[in-house]
């Protein structure tokens, strides 16, 4: 076996901040041992107020930290966090009013040391205040006074690149979206692009305090130029279509895609920072694209002009696509039911429908919806759509004050005219998009449609949406031995006094991993005294607001007599290091106490060894390789040692297997091997499996990547292709596609896990990590034409290098 990178610090199995996550390259080298001495706590934050409390914020506020290293703040609510800022700073959404909260803050280096807590503060959140929009009766609408975003929005005086072009009008002429944050209650605006608007600052109207605020300043742009300079990482101002989107807890972010490619941007919604610029997975027209965000399954689905459906995921970064080519058209829009679990795109002319199958293979065709009543409102160009829970409804505006909603079992619209007198205006003549919301806990839909009217809200039904209260978290007993496990229950619990046991949705994460770990299911594992606060958080898929709860557990030591039986060293099987690369090992100790059996990873505490220092050194579980040869590592606990061989190979491309689709002959690239239409061989170590009409052809333009001269096509039924490799894990890049006619749909997945999508003309590539297992090899699920595949050990050499040095033509 190949050895990974290293790990011995047992980290929790989620992002501590709820953040969008980017998946880490396992290949890579191991960075410094897990097992260095703690560094020294930075001094805790002091003078922790509530500089505020109303029904639906708390805001904090404390003396910094006086350690100079210290970076960002770890707001928490019990032992819960609910929060990281940078500054000494922190509004707290959503509360509860009733409730009684206490806070603490932390403060927290890059290193990862954590101070104590700062001084408690405990509050009561007060009942709301009557106010316009709870006497807001069914069928009528409201306007926010002096809610108009030009008088609110930054002066050219002082940015003079905002005043070019259109100006800040364009921020929604120019087809642009809204999203709705349903943790603090805020419509967030941004757009323009295409020389009409050129700042890229984010506007959110605060729906609880009726006022527009700017959540970031405009990145400069050139004269001549169309967007910031792209060293700095930021979002250009763009016409997002219906590109916008909240992605609420575990993520928190906002999330802005649009006609221009570069880059796809998350806001984190604390610091107000850029973060991850997750790419699209396929060129062409995004013109007219609309997204909507699944609540269930957790992803982004994305439709993109005339090309296909795509999925991202937030917690690794990843699109995927999962349908073939569909003309869209210019004039949809998006919604999610989360009941039906449907995709719902509504305008030009129909309603339209695609199953949400979990992340299956490839989404279903859609389905055209028969649909009767009130039609008129799918003729109109880009309405604002969205799902309301109350009355299980799609509700749809275009203008003026009538609503019409759609029955997605009876698929009736039916027409509901304004009661009252106040009615927004006609709407914005480039479309409505995202800037129609339904608000979960004001029960009113909100729309914005130019700069210069006023936010309207409206009531459609008098019921209230049902709102989480609080999760509730508990553990088997508050005190666990070290070595212990054990699961973690949650409740969530809701305003109305009902509750229910989630059994999906909950994403797990531990704020002290050093003293015990919590995996994806909620089973906590103890592994070193103190004290570890374990939690959950929960996202209640009908309105998209969240909540934190925790437990704190104590882990105290194994009492009794502890007996060390017998030590091993993990990766059990044949080592291999690449010279200069590290890799990880554990050291797992057998014990009994009495009659009970267990294993404890004792990776720290044991002594680490190598025969050969000269053929590569280890400590603390960490192994670097010196020169080529083999040495034995030891690793020892008192008078137990455990022995592992280690190999050191060069640092080469000989770990690479290389496969160029062809007709059977001689290489048409040197250094690939042929991967022809035969079966497999289990001699040569690959071939297809039960595949009949394989076709290849080598007549393809490939001046430029001569193995894109040919392939072998599967047509749209698919094949398999076996690669025979020993158990581990492997790093697998793949390229598909017809650069000549295409071939619509073309795909290589792996037990269901996609490598690369390909739609239309051209070619396209895609790379993952993947794992083998009980001898089986690595059989590969491939629709369409391939190219050619490579797959390399995950062994501490840097994939793209290898697979560059392989590169002869």
């Amino acid at each position: 076996m190949i050895l990974g990178s290293a790990g011995c610090s047992g980290g929790s199995t989620s992002s501590n901040d709820g953040g969008v996550v980017a998946e880490a390259d396992a290949g890579t080298d191991a960075g410094a041992s897990a097992c260095a001495p703690r560094r020294a706590l930075p001094a805790a934050p002091t003078q922790l107020v509530a500089a505020s409390v109303s029904a639906f914020e708390v805001s904090l506020t404390w003396a910094p930290s006086t350690t100079d290293s210290v970076k960002r703040y770890r707001v928490l609510l019990g032992a819960g966090q609910v929060g990281q800022v940078e500054r000494p700073a922190f509004a707290h959404r959503p509360v509860v009013p009733g409730e009684t909260y206490t806070y603490t803050v932390t403060a927290l280096t890059d290193e990862g040391g954590e101070s104590p807590p700062s001084n408690p503060v405990t509050v009561t959140i007060p009942d709301p205040l009557p106010d316009a929009l709870s006497g807001l009766a069914p069928g009528h609408w409201y306007a926010f006074p002096n809610s108009n975003l030009r008088a609110a929005a930054l002066s050219p005086a002082m940015h003079p690149w905002l005043g070019w072009g259109e100006g800040i009008s364009g921020i929604m002429n120019d087809w642009s979206s809204g999203a709705l944050d349903t943790q603090r209650d805020r419509l967030y605006i941004t757009g323009g692009g295409h020389n009409g608007y050129y700042g890229n600052e984010i506007y959110g109207f605060d729906l609880r305090t009726g006022a527009w605020a700017r959540l970031t300043d405009p990145d400069p742009v050139s004269p001549g130029a169309e967007c910031p300079d792209r060293a700095l990482g930021v979002n250009c101002a763009i016409h997002t279509y219906d590109g916008l989107e909240y992605l609420p807890p575990p993520f928190d972010r906002f999330l802005a895609i649009g006609w221009d490619g570069w880059p796809q941007t998350a806001l984190n919604l604390d610091t107000r920072r850029w973060e991850n610029h997750p790419e699209l997975p396929q060129l062409g027209t995004r013109t007219g694209a609309n997204s909507a965000y699944d609540p269930n399954t957790r992803v982004l689905w994305y439709h993109s002009g005339a090309e296909a459906v795509s999925v991202w995921d937030p917690a690794t970064g990843r699109w995927t696509i999962r349908g073939e080519a569909d003309q869209l058209g210019y004039y949809k829009n998006a919604v999610v039911d989360p009941r039906r679990k449907l995709y719902v795109e509504v305008g030009q002319g129909s309603t339209d429908t695609w199953t949400i199958d979990a992340l299956g293979k490839f989404v279903p065709k859609r389905t055209r919806l028969a649909t009767t009543g009130a039609r008129e409102i799918e003729a109109v160009g880009n309405p604002g759509v969205d799902y309301d829970p109350v009355t299980d409804q799609l509700v749809a505006w275009n203008g003026g004050g009538d609503i019409y909603t759609l029955n997605l079992d009876t698929r009736v619209w039916t027409k509901r005219a304004a009661l009252g007198t106040v009615v927004p205006g006609p709407a914005n003549m480039n479309g409505t998009f995202g800037r129609f919301r339904y608000v979960p806990s004001l029960n009113v839909f909100v729309v914005v449609n130019t700069v210069d009217t006023h936010v309207f809200v409206y009531r459609l039904d008098p019921r209230p949406a049902r709102l989480l209260r609080r999760i509730d978290v508990t553990a088997p007993d508050a005190k666990v031995e070290a070595n212990s496990t054990g699961k973690l229950g949650v409740t969530a619990v809701f305003q109305d006094g009902t509750s229910v046991v989630p059994t999906s949705g909950i994403t797990f994460s531990s704020l002290d991993p050093e003293v015990a770990t919590l995996d994806e299911d909620g089973t906590f594992r103890a592994i070193n005294p103190g004290r570890a606060r374990l939690q959950a958080s929960y996202t209640d898929p009908l309105t998209r607001r969240g909540l934190v709860g925790a437990r704190v557990i104590e882990v105290v030591p194994m009492t009794g007599d502890v007996v060390l039986d017998a030590l091993t060293i993990q990766p059990s099987s044949a080592l291999t290091v690449a010279r200069g690369g590290t890799a990880g090992l554990t050291a797992v100790g057998s014990y009994h106490r009495g009659a009970d059996l267990f294993t404890r990873d004792v990776t720290c505490e044991a002594t680490w060894s190598s025969d050969g220092a000269s053929i590569a050194t280890v400590a603390d579980g960490t192994v670097r390789g010196v020169s080529e040869g083999t040495t034995t590592l030891h690793a020892k606990v008192g008078a137990v040692d455990a022995q592992a061989a280690l190999e050191v190979i060069p640092r080469a491309t000989q770990e690479l297997i290389a496969l160029n689709f062809q007709p059977p002959g001689p290489p048409m690239v040197t250094g690939w091997a042929v991967a022809d239409d035969s079966a497999f061989d289990a001699t040569r170590g690959w071939g297809w499996q039960d595949a009949v009409g394989l076709q290849t052809r080598g007549d393809r333009k490939g001046t430029q990547d001569a193995r894109l001269a040919s392939f072998v096509l599967t047509m749209q039924t698919g094949a398999r292709f076996r690669l025979q490799v020993p158990d581990g894990r492997y790093h697998v890049a793949a390229s598909v596609g017809d650069n000549n006619f295409g071939a619509g749909l073309a795909s290589v997945e792996l037990a269901g896990s996609g490598i690369v999508y390909g739609v239309g003309t051209g070619n396209t590539s895609g790379a993952s990590i993947v794992e083998a297992s009980g001898g089986k090899g690595l059989v590969f699920d491939v629709v369409g034409p391939i190219n050619w595949l490579a797959v390399m050990r995950v062994n501490g050499m840097d994939f793209n290098e290898v697979l560059a040095a392989a590169k002869t033509w």
